[in-house]
């Protein structure tokens, strides 16, 4: 079966796509307010610790305390807490011992309010419920699992063949420093020591990062390690051989990315393909039908018949009718069809939409049990590609399923209204297609602008920049009318994006008019500008850990645009954790610094 990944790059949200057999199979959808924040390593305090529920809670700087259950405390916790407590904080100073659990001290005598704890995110927060943490820390990388202040060589079940785990084991086992323990993961399979090697040198350089954040002592709550974005996981977690090509429509990502595949895999570098027609991504690769149908509460099946998928509080839930379905056939017939089409259905809907928790679905009634196990059997089927655990129970006698499936974040249909991305917070009256379109336009555009100003480079070369000759003289005058078109697009787009965010005006009121900003006519480039900031970072990183960024909307996208994004880049080698704020009136390409107390400390 053929596999493919489609990544589609907007103005402030970024959509990932996996596609099986020409179906989409997986959607995802981030963006500002909404950013992967599973793998985050965290030190957070202490809040409550309760026995009775086997659990403690732990700010960690969200709106709600994380949930610590008492059996997500790692094996090593003792040595965990006596790392913290260390003056400059190494694991080679701490003396870990082989083999599991040494301890048997009770959680609760271990963990103590006010405390301060190194943890992990595993659970993004749902609902009203906060994130899901773990003391069993590691750091994942494409071909091995690093895992702090533990001494073991674990090598992924998935690997099969017996010779293969011990040689990778045997591998793994002689480049792991002590004190570290390591997972390899399925990817590594028939690598070499080379890869390997070069692996954990990352996640060993990574981990150093976390220690130096340490070693300056924060104040809890502090985000010491923020994982890859949501693209970036994608790629490195799944894009192996068995998918034929990585297809994404933005010229910078698709660089980053083939840099990224050229030094870990770099047989599959041919892979990754750049979309440049002009028709959107997603309608190019057959697949936006199928992402519409991901937000709706009914779905078709191609009988006639149909689902119902609606969420309550504390569960979802999926309703099959039979419809038009069924003409010339006996009712046993038919609603064994309908049923065995549904299950089909509701496996790849669930796996779309990224459904959790507990799932009931009501089937059409069944009298023999054998048909039931037909159902049952079909389920099973739907469910053996999705990366989730999932375990289904046998039909009831009143033809119910359920279906509990892993949750670790909001499904895209609780946080998004569309498969354009658009917040489900948000009322109506909004026009995606449209935005996307200026989006596109821009981005051609701006593609147009760099090709012409190589030109100009590659004239200046040859003829020499005294001479100024008629063809670069030319060249000059296309890249400035390039540039004013760049420059109305922007204005379309932004004013779209505007129409759409500005609420509606009450009775009998005119809405107030929004202040319109013009771009400076020197504003500088974007390299240039990335370089100033990062400047600033690093001139005052020793007095500021974390300060907020405002830019104009625009600028803001640009920043979050690359895998990762600039705010990542520079807290990963700066140790600054960067806030963008976007700000409609500030020029494009201009910023402003501002603290922790909202202190303006600089404007650029």
């Amino acid at each position: 079966m053929s596999k493919e990944i489609v990544v589609n790059v907007g103005e402030s949200q970024t959509r990932i796509a996996i596609v099986e057999g020409g179906k989409l199979a997986e959607l995802y959808i981030e963006d500002a307010e909404n950013k992967r924040t599973i793998g985050n390593l965290c030190l957070g305090r202490i809040r409550k610790v309760m026995p009775s529920i086997q659990a403690a809670f732990v700010d960690i700087g969200q709106e709600q305390d994380a949930f610590l259950h008492f059996s997500d405390l790692s094996d090593n916790l003792p040595y965990l807490i006596k790392y913290l407590q260390l003056d400059t904080p190494k694991v080679e100073a701490i003396d870990v011992p082989r083999g599991g659990k040494d301890w048997d001290k009770r959680p609760s005598d271990l963990l103590n309010r006010g405390e301060e704890i190194l943890v992990q995110i595993t659970k993004e927060p749902i609902s009203n419920k906060g994130s899901r943490i773990s003391t069993d820390l590691s750091l994942a990388g494409r071909f091995l699992v690093l895992v702090p202040l533990q001494n073991y060589v674990a090598v992924s079940r998935k690997i099969t063949e017996e010779q293969e785990r011990r040689r990778l084991q045997a591998l793994a086992g002689s480049l792991v420093p002590d004190n570290f323990g390591v997972i390899v993961r399925t990817v590594a399979e028939d690598r070499d020591a080379k890869s390997l090697d070069k692996d954990l040198k990352l996640l060993m350089e990574r981990w150093r990062r976390v220690e130096n954040r340490l070693q300056e002592k924060p104040s809890a709550p502090a985000l010491v390690h923020e994982d890859v974005d949501m693209a970036s996981s994608i790629i490195r977690d799944q894009f192996s051989e068995e998918y034929d090509r990585l297809l994404v429509d933005h010229e910078s990502l698709f660089h980053s990315i083939r840099s990224y595949v050229r030094a870990v895999a770099p047989g599959m570098v041919d892979r990754v393909e750049l979309h440049e027609d002009d028709a959107p991504i997603f309608e190019a690769a057959g697949i936006q039908q199928g992402a519409d149908r991901a937000f709706k509460d009914r779905v078709e099946l191609p009988s006639g018949g149909y689902l119902f998928i609606e969420q309550t509080e504390a569960m979802h839930v999926v309703d099959v009718n039979s419809g038009r379905s069924g003409k010339g056939k006996s009712q046993a017939e038919n609603s064994l069809n309908v049923n065995l089409e549904a299950a089909r259905v509701i496996a790849r809907q669930i796996r779309l939409r990224d459904l959790g928790g507990i799932i009931v679905v009501d089937f059409i009634d069944l009298e023999r049990d054998k048909d039931k196990k037909k159902v049952y059997d079909e389920l099973e089927d739907g469910f053996a590609d999705d990366r989730a655990i999932t375990k289904v129970l046998p039909m009831s006698d009143f033809g119910l399923v359920e279906i509990t499936r892993q949750r670790l974040r909001p499904s895209i249909t609780t946080t998004f209204s569309s498969a354009d991305g658009s917040s489900s917070h948000d009322d109506g009256g909004e026009d995606p297609e449209k935005l996307r379109r200026a989006e596109r336009k821009i981005q051609r555009l701006e593609q147009k602008v760099e090709q012409r100003e190589q030109e100009v480079e590659r004239l200046k070369q040859e003829t020499g920049e005294e001479t100024a000759p008629e063809e670069v003289e030319r060249l000059r005058e296309k890249i400035r009318a390039l540039e004013q078109q760049v420059e109305e697009a922007r204005a379309q787009a932004h004013s779209t994006k505007q129409e759409q965010q500005a609420p509606p005006a009450g009775d009998g009121e005119a809405s107030a008019p929004r202040a319109s900003v013009e771009p400076a006519a020197d504003t500088v480039s974007p390299r240039a500008f990335v370089e100033t900031v990062e400047q600033w970072i690093t001139e005052h990183r020793d007095r500021h850990r974390s300060i907020t960024l405002r830019v104009h909307p625009f600028t803001a996208a640009f920043l979050q645009r690359p895998v990762p994004s600039y705010p990542t880049r520079w807290f990963m080698d700066h140790l600054v954790r960067v806030h963008l704020e976007p700000d409609d009136d500030l020029e494009p390409m201009t910023f402003r610094v501002v603290d922790e107390q909202g202190e303006v400390l600089s404007d650029g």
